[in-house]
């Protein structure tokens, strides 16, 4: 059995995992702090990021319980009359999101990852 170029391996570059997941979540976080509380919703999350709300969800869990990011509840209701719940990012958020990325660009820089898996959907 050889070795495998990481050139070679299309699945890898098609499919996301979890320090670009995260990445991108904090980074839409981040983006969005000075804005309208309407685009920290899990909706415009799942949108931006493109991650499916499911597995959005628990990684907001996971981050929120790690200390990186905090939730707060809204005075408004969602359609189906959920309560909405508000996503920010926070210090802790911020320097994780920096060593994230760095981890990213080695792969980028390595040849695992292409180019646009450092940004968000909504950005290429």
């Amino acid at each position: 059995m050889g070795v495998t170029n990481p050139h070679n391996m299309t699945k890898l570059r098609k499919q996301r995992d979890l320090p670009v997941t995260l990445y991108r979540i904090l980074l839409y976080l981040s983006r969005a702090k000075n804005k309208d509380e309407n685009t920290r919703r899990i909706m415009r999350i799942e949108r931006a990021v493109g991650i499916e709300r499911k597995e959005l969800k628990l990684h907001l869990i996971s981050l929120e319980n790690a200390g990186y990011i905090e939730s707060a509840t809204s005075n408004k209701k969602g359609r189906g009359g959920h309560i909405v719940t508000i996503y920010n990012i926070n210090e802790p958020g911020k320097i994780i999101r920096g060593d994230i990325g760095r981890f990213v660009d080695l792969g980028i820089k390595m040849g695992y990852y292409p180019d646009d898996f450092f940004y968000l959907p909504s950005d290429i």
